[in-house]
Order: structure tokens, then sequence, then C-alpha cells
């Protein structure tokens, strides 16, 4: 029950978040704001270290995302996957300080941080039931707070095990109109698109054979969730692709029509997804979140790409 109260009372405040097991998250929160401060330029140096400091330690993580970029880009040279991967965890790192920007900052210098492409096709949805499918890229927060002050949009996912992170969160991004719905609440997710509002969310992860259909992504089978198709389809959303990715200046944020979609084949639209995915990624290797296992559930009977052996030599 404990568990229920938390999917449905994200923004409440609980006066336990006073409770001293909290204060150093205070305290981390404190810090936040006063980075979320500071030039462009610095947040991202010392998100970069960090990234650098994660990417010495965690040592798991660091032959999980090398693994996958050597699935991914067998034409690139050792060396080259090594830069990418580095860039990916420094990109992780600054999106831990972005966060600030974010949650505290003032819309008007986000609006100065924040470029999009394709703003016409989500304008177009004002009032229809729209679904906005997005890949894991590193700037998640960067990107799609923005966008949210411009267009307001509920983005479905899975809720923090610390409940004082969460509301903390929740606050942030409810200032841009970007609110959260967890994914055990998808009725109250897909209530909200039929309204003629915006639903986004990221599908691009392994969530099991379960619930499950195998598609090519650079090459490889993959298992991957149709859910996109049966929200759309239960929704009558019109279905719109984005990309955030870092610029110098700040974000950028590309937004696609995905016409005739779902196409009644989940097979094809899920084959269609991991495409723009994959074709993204390309274009923005380091941007994308390699950190986890896209390639752990396996087609029956064939072998694990991330052998124990492997990863422990690597």
């Amino acid at each position: 029950m404990a568990k229920q109260r938390q999917h449905e009372n994200l923004d409440q405040f609980r006066w336990s978040f006073l409770h001293p097991r909290y204060w150093l998250l205070w305290l981390w929160f404190a810090i936040l704001w006063l980075i979320g401060q500071l030039p462009l330029a610095v947040i991202r140096l010392l998100g970069r270290g960090v990234g650098k400091l994660v990417f010495t330690l965690a040592k798991s993580r660091r032959r999980i995302t090398l693994r996958n970029l050597e699935l991914c880009f067998p034409e690139k040279s050792e060396a080259e996957r090594l830069v990418i991967a580095k860039q990916s965890f420094a990109g992780a790192g600054m999106t831990l300080f972005e966060s600030g920007i974010v949650w505290f900052g003032s819309h008007r210098r986000l609006q100065k941080l924040h470029k999009v492409t394709g703003f016409e096709h989500l304008q177009a949805q004002q009032g229809k039931p729209t679904l906005m499918l997005v890949m894991h890229n590193t700037c998640l927060e960067l990107a799609y707070g923005p966008l949210a002050y411009q267009h307001a949009m509920k983005i479905i996912f899975r809720v923090h095990n610390n409940p004082f992170w969460e509301w903390m969160s929740q606050q942030g991004r409810n200032r841009h109109n970007l609110e959260l719905v967890s994914n055990k609440r998808v009725k109250k997710f897909l209530n909200f698109i039929e309204q003629g509002r915006t639903g986004l969310m990221a599908s691009d992860h392994d969530l099991g054979a379960k619930n499950s259909l195998f598609a090519p992504f650079f090459g490889i089978q993959t298992a991957t969730v149709p859910t996109p198709s049966s929200f759309a389809a239960s929704t009558g959303a019109k279905v719109l692709f984005s990309c955030g990715y870092r610029t110098p200046q700040g974000c950028q944020v590309d937004i696609t029509p995905m016409d005739n979609f779902p196409s009644g084949d989940e097979q094809a639209d899920i084959e269609r997804f991991n495409k723009m995915v994959e074709d993204h990624v390309r274009l923005h290797p380091a941007d994308y979140m390699w950190m986890h296992r896209r390639f752990k559930t396996r087609p029956k009977g064939e072998a694990s790409l991330y052998p124990k052996k492997s990863l422990k030599n690597s």
C-alpha cells in the first residue's frame, strides 16, 4: 500500500521529508540550486568531471557501455569507441547538474539554452490526442523541460525509490508544465492523452521478453516493447518522434511526425521505431545513454551478448 500511495502522490509533500535521513538530500538540492545559477560552461565542466570519475569507478557500467558500442559500431576502432563511451558518461554527469538549471532556473534562461525544430508539428496538435516518442539521450531534462513550458505534457516513467527525490524533481518539472505519471498508472496516462493532451514516453530500453517483440537495432534482434502502437491505437493519438541532443549553446530538440503509426502491424511499428532511434544515435552517438544493457534479452536459444567472462576481462 505504501508503494501504491507513492505512485499516486508524487507531488504531495510529506512531513517525513524533514526527518534527518533526508538532510543530506536537502543539502544536495541546495548545492544543486547554487550550481544552477552558474554559467552553462561551468556547469558542464563540473558534469564532465563527475562523468570522468564515474567512468573510472563504475566498472560494470563502463564494461556494458563499451560492449554496446562494440556491438553497434564494429566498424569503428577501439579507440574511437572509447571516446564515445567517455563522452556518454560525461553527458550523464552533465545531466546531474543541468537539472539545477531546469528545476530551479528561470524560464527566460532556459529558453535561451533551448532550440526546437519541427515545433509546428506539436503546435498543430494543440487540443488533440498526441503521443510523443523520445529516446534515452542523456540530456532529457534540458530537452523536455523547456519544451513542456511551451506545450504542456505528461511523461510516463518509473518512480524513483526515494520519495523525497521524486517529490523534489516533480516540483521542479511542474514549473514547466511537465507532469510525471508512474508507469504503474497507465490508465491515468492514457486518459490524459484521450482528453486532447500530449503524453511523452521513452520505449527504447529492454524491459524483458514477456512484454516485448524482437526487432533489429543496429542489425541485432532487440527486445522492444510495442506499447507505443497500443497506446496510440487505444487513444487515437497522433504520434510524433523526438530526439534531444546537446549543442554548444544548450540543447536542441528535433520533432518529426510519424504518419500511419500505428499501422495495424505491431512488428512493423517497432521496426520503424528502432530504425528512427538508430538513425538519430548514428548522428549523435555521444548523446545516447549507453550504460544500460539494451541487448540483455535474447531470442530463445541465443547466447547472451554480455558474457560474464568477456565483461570481466574488458
